[in-house]
């Protein structure tokens, strides 16, 4: 007799945790920078350069990018930018982790504040939270075959799993320029600009994985005509390639998470020599996972006709894809402006979407998130014609799964596809959204393997005491397979005797069963 083994390639999550950090630190503006009045605008991003994992513990270095925008004292109330490092060294707790893991690691800025201590100094405060997880890849060994199997019975139970066919990282370079349209003029000094990723989208392909997207791009500058002279220019580039991945085909699932880990922007001259190019390179870190669905054979269970069988189990666990959707949230908020100045112009709006809790439904899973939404405009107060604001707008999304759900593994990624501000009136704002959430909802599940089979010597006393005749009354939990086993009969002997076409039974059935002569 020989087995057949199979190994299945699994993973699943190995240890995860959610943890806050607290920085703080102060920011000097740079010798060749104006004296500060008044801050306008502020964004922040977290840079992960060093991850430790011992025993229950991870340890983070890193470094939050602070960019602040703000209006001079000089008398023409200019805008200016500095940018400020807040360094953190944190050790965190993650139960499970253990030297060696790969940890992947999203952050969320909770909160951002910059206060000013006097024209040449900020205080910059933070809250972000970090969530981390490591997956653990292995491989479930089954016998799926039996070959010169004389005398013994196997059932083969198919099963439906997702199979992990590539797991690796990567990086993505992003490259862009743009030039301004010939009615804007050109740039004397960039004050501030923004670049963010929309409706990122990740398709397999034959052995590469192609990536598209848009890049939201907004330039806030001083040009060089004497009146007037802040301009702002605000676009969408669409961008598009491929990464190489060997195995990968159209027909696999893609679990994708990026993070932007690097930017680069650099005001150039055009053809004429002219300041009114803008190039940028985002590199994109790439978390790259891919399935695919499958339905496997694997020996469930084995007995024999003339010899005693004893199997060898253990119990694997295994993932299979719940449900694949993708869906477009939209909502609309009115938010009101109170008090003075009053809101003469927008010029810039962005926003992030995060996802902050998945719930188990009744017909599915239901997510919750939030916008956090950022506008920068004009207003009415001559001597500090700048201002902005922040408002972080709720969302809800209903992800179907079709019916209730118990053991389950989301994975959700929602992305800002549109974001729309406009201004009905000079006391309230209007936010129209459009989130693109794309879901793969895991079902983890357990199955009894069969590893090893023993052909033991039988029972001659026991087989001899059997009938040589028997009917067989079938019961609602009956099965042939079942029935063959109890009297160690071929199920294909049970089948003739009784002149069936197929191995279905019914309760009240009657069978004929008699002992094979050895």
């Amino acid at each position: 007799m020989n087995i057949i083994r199979n190994n299945i390639h699994m993973d699943r999550i190995k240890c995860s945790a959610a943890s806050q950090m607290s920085l703080e630190d102060d920011i000097n503006l740079p010798e060749n920078s104006p004296d500060l009045s008044k801050i306008i605008f502020k964004d922040g991003n977290i840079v992960v350069t060093d991850t430790k994992v011992w025993k229950d513990h991870v340890q983070l270095k890193g470094v939050m990018e602070v960019s602040i925008l703000y209006v001079t004292e000089d008398d023409d109330d200019k805008l200016a930018r500095i940018e400020g490092k807040l360094n953190f060294d944190e050790t965190l707790y993650v139960e499970g982790a253990q030297p060696g893991d790969v940890m992947d690691v999203n952050w969320k800025i909770e909160d951002l504040s910059v206060s000013v201590i006097n024209s040449r100094k900020l205080s910059a405060r933070s809250i972000v939270t970090v969530c981390l997880q490591s997956d653990m890849l292995y491989d479930e060994e089954a016998a799926c075959d039996l070959q010169d199997a004389e005398h013994i019975e196997y059932h083969l139970q198919q099963m439906e799993l997702a199979r992990l066919a590539i797991c690796k990282r990567d990086i993505y370079r992003i490259r862009q320029e743009l030039e301004l349209p010939s009615h804007m003029p050109n740039i004397f000094r960039l004050i501030w600009q923004s670049v963010r990723i929309t409706s990122p989208v990740f398709k397999p392909m034959e052995d590469k994985i192609g990536l598209s997207g848009e890049l939201s791009v907004f330039l806030l500058y001083e040009s060089t005509q004497e009146n007037d002279n802040v301009q702002y220019y605000e676009t969408s580039l669409p961008f598009s390639g491929t990464i190489d991945c060997q195995g990968s085909h159209e027909m696999m699932i893609p679990d994708i998470r990026y993070c932007i880990s690097s930017r680069e922007f650099e005001v150039r001259p055009d053809l004429d020599g002219e300041e009114r190019g803008f190039s940028m390179e985002l590199v994109l870190d790439l978390c790259i996972k891919m399935y695919e669905e499958e339905n496997v054979a694997v020996l469930s269970d084995v007995y024999g006709t003339r010899k005693d069988v004893e199997a060898e189990v253990k119990t694997g666990t295994f993932r299979k894809i719940l449900v694949r959707n993708n869906g477009v949230c939209r909502l609309s908020e009115k938010i009101p402006v109170e008090g003075n100045p009053q809101i003469l112009q927008l010029i810039h709006s962005e926003g992030e979407a995060y996802v902050e809790e998945c719930e188990r439904m009744q017909d599915g899973i239901q997510i919750e998130g939030v916008i956090a939404m950022k506008c920068l405009y004009v207003t009415s107060d001559d001597k500090t014609p700048y201002s902005s604001m922040e408002h972080n707008i709720p969302f809800t999304y209903m992800l179907e799964t079709g019916g209730a759900v118990t053991e389950v593994l989301p994975e959700i990624k929602v992305s800002l596809e549109q974001l729309s501000v406009s201004m009905p009136d000079a006391n309230e704002l209007e936010a129209k959204i459009a989130l693109n959430i794309t879901g793969i909802v895991f079902e983890e599940f357990e199955k009894e393997l069969v590893t090893d089979i023993h052909i033991l010597e039988p029972d001659k006393a026991a087989r001899r005491n059997r009938p040589a005749m028997v009917v067989h009354m079938v019961s609602g939990e009956d099965t042939l397979w079942k029935i063959g086993k109890k009297y160690n009969m071929p199920v294909s002997r049970i089948r003739e005797m009784n002149a069936m076409t197929s191995d279905e039974v019914k309760a009240g059935d009657k069978l004929l069963l008699v002992k094979e002569r050895e």
